[in-house]
């Protein structure tokens, strides 16, 4: 059996869409790296070599952002854009990067209304994230309900751009279609929504409002955001509400510094209703090793306090600091994690380490030494040393 070389593919993905007009600018990103290790566990006792690749290519035919967009013009026409439309190959096993994604819309009044054919419009109103978050990897920051009121599934929206500064849109969606089984008396949920974005420089002005009728529960879902965007300081504060048996509601706001242009320190803060555990606060400073206060330094200091005006006193706190220096082609870096979970249960404080050394023995083909120390937590009943391993990856 003959093999179908990538070339032999493209032309005849090209001969097939030249027929439907379809603008092909094909592209392709091809890397891999090979890399052998010697390991050693400090707490096992063990050690030993491994061997790994990997292989990625992507082939992108249609744009170089992977999308491409059919429509018409005048003051009303039909929308129609195609996105992550990409073939991707990792270690020889051929897919396609996501699913394809289609953005389908009427647009009318020379652009000002649009009005949703597919997909269907997010009623979701969260203007305020939890700052607790959800790493698996992090056992010192819990997982903390974030507070937001949410309706789908399938359904339209209508945008109106009154101005440059203002925008309205009003959006309705059914929890199910009409397919489903409406035995037993039971009726299909819908939902509603109105939202305005208001531009005043440098403010950005965000509010909605949904209700859901027909759900399980059917909260009233309140929310605003504003924002300030200027060339050295970032700021907003926001609110998200919910109104059903009970009024549930949190707020928050945060504020990013530039220095050098790229040097930042951001704060933020999220109070909520007691349900939520109160009061989180996090702190992250930012140093880039090109253009930050001291070249060729990077370092990252993120600082988590966590359940402040908890009623049991459960505060959590963490503290992870992480910094290297390229010394021309040799680059030492290294972490530190700290910090005490109290909630739910009281436990110790626990500390884990990591340093790193990587020398860049070649840079055609890429060649780089390394050799890394990682622990676990060093105050565990059990300290947990970690491991100890030496590598070399060629990257191509």
């Amino acid at each position: 059996m003959k093999r179908l070389t990538l070339l032999t593919i493209l032309l005849v993905v090209v001969g097939l869409t030249a027929g439907f007009a379809l603008e092909v600018k094909p592209s392709f990103t091809l890397s891999g790296s090979g890399t052998l290790q010697w390991g050693y566990d400090l707490d096992n006792m063990g050690g030993g070599f491994m061997n790994s690749y990997a292989a990625d290519l992507t082939v992108n035919l249609l744009a170089a952002d992977g999308s491409d967009t059919h429509a018409g013009t005048g003051d009303w026409y039909g929308s129609i854009t195609i996105s992550n439309v990409e073939l991707y190959a990792t270690d020889g096993l051929w897919a396609l990067i996501g699913d394809a994604t289609v953005a389908a819309k009427i647009v009318g009044m020379g652009g000002d209304l649009a009005i949703g054919v597919y997909g269907a419009p997010d009623l979701a109103l969260d203007f305020v994230g939890a700052i607790e978050n959800a790493d698996v990897d992090d056992t010192v920051v819990d997982v903390e309900t974030d507070l937001g009121t949410d309706y789908g599934t399938y359904g339209t929206y209508l945008s109106y751009t009154l101005s440059e500064a203002l925008m309205v849109g009003f959006e309705i969606v059914s929890a199910d279609d009409w397919v489903k089984d409406w035995g037993n008396d039971v009726s299909n949920a819908y939902a509603f929504a109105f939202d305005v974005q208001a531009k005043f420089a440098p403010l950005t002005i965000n509010a909605g409002v949904n209700y859901g009728v027909g759900y399980a529960t059917d909260p009233i879902g309140v929310g605003v955001k504003v924002a300030a965007d200027t060339a050295m300081v970032d700021a907003w504060v926001g609110f998200d509400g919910q109104i059903g048996a009970t009024f549930l509601w949190e707020a928050g706001a945060g504020v990013t510094f530039t220095v050098l242009e790229v040097v930042t320190a951001a704060f933020s803060v999220v109070y909520d209703d007691p349900l939520f555990d109160n009061l989180d606060v996090k702190f992250v400073l930012t140093e880039p090793a090109a253009k930050g206060l001291v070249d060729n330094l990077d370092a990252t200091l993120t600082v988590y306090l966590l359940d402040i005006a908890s009623a049991t006193n459960d505060i959590e706190y963490e503290i992870i600091f992480a910094a290297g220096y390229l010394m021309g082609k040799l680059y030492p870096h290294f972490g530190v994690t700290f910090g005490d979970a109290s909630n739910p249960v009281d436990l110790d404080p626990s500390l884990k380490m990591y340093a790193h050394v990587d020398y860049t023995l070649f840079d055609a083909a890429k060649t780089v030494l390394s050799l890394a120390w990682d622990s676990g937590d060093l105050l565990a009943a059990t300290p947990v040393m970690g491991t100890v391993i030496a590598g070399v990856t060629i990257t191509y």
